[in-house]
């Protein structure tokens, strides 16, 4: 089936030649300029990826992505940035985004890391799937064919790449290295940065995790992370 992106970027020229060379990969891609526009068309019709400009014209696209996880959680983004903005604001793209990439760029690499993703989400959602257990951990239960996480009745606000980092901790009964998270969430792209495992595992526990109570994943000294007895 073709992949779906929404590509929100105001700089129309690029946009037309970004669009003209996904559409040459076999992807199907609708332009927006403002991430007002962006969001009424994700809540219209749904779409695998979202190509975004980290500087929007009528709002942050630190707001933007806020207000589409109020109706489309774990949505699947990649964020355009300046080399100065991916210096000073990397920090908070990785908050919302699965990945960044620096303009200008090369458009294979673009197209290259869009496959990439694509093909790890359909790993792990096919792994899933067939999961007969681990769907569910403590009083954590995955929604694999909404890509929702729900701690008791209440939903937990996830990024993409959390849920696939946390859908992927829960499959596994072992403790699972960062070269090996690294490989079946973020396929090649971060390869040579085994501390964003690190990040990411931190940003999910300031979700998932209950004050006064452990953690639900563990860490394992010299070695990686597991989900927690």
């Amino acid at each position: 089936m073709t992949k779906r992106i929404l590509f929100v970027e105001n700089e129309k020229n690029l946009a037309r030649f970004v669009t003209l060379e996904l559409q040459q990969a076999d992807f199907q891609v609708v332009i927006s300029e403002t991430g007002k526009d962006a969001l009424k068309l994700a809540k219209e019709s749904d779409y695998d990826l979202i190509l975004l400009n980290f500087s929007l014209v009528d709002m942050s696209s630190q707001h933007f992505a806020e207000e589409l996880s109020r109706f489309k959680p774990a949505s699947v983004i990649i964020v355009l940035m300046s080399p100065e903005q991916m210096k000073d604001e990397n920090e908070v793209a990785q908050t919302f985004a699965v990945s960044q990439l620096v303009k200008p760029f090369i458009i294979s690499d673009l197209v290259e890391k869009i496959s990439a993703i694509f093909r790890g989400r359909d790993f792990i959602d096919q792994h899933c799937s067939q999961m007969k257990v681990p769907t569910s951990y403590r009083d954590l239960r995955l929604d694999v064919e909404n890509h929702l996480v729900y701690r008791g009745q209440e939903i937990v606000s996830l990024t993409r790449r959390e849920y696939d980092l946390l859908a992927t901790l829960m499959s596994s009964k072992k403790v699972l290295t960062r070269e090996q998270l690294l490989e079946r969430v973020w396929k090649y792209e971060s390869a040579t940065e085994t501390n964003v495992v690190d990040v990411y595992i931190r940003y999910i526990r300031g979700k998932i995790d209950i004050k006064g109570q452990p953690s639900y994943i563990k860490t394992v000294r010299g070695v990686g992370y597991q989900m927690q007895d």
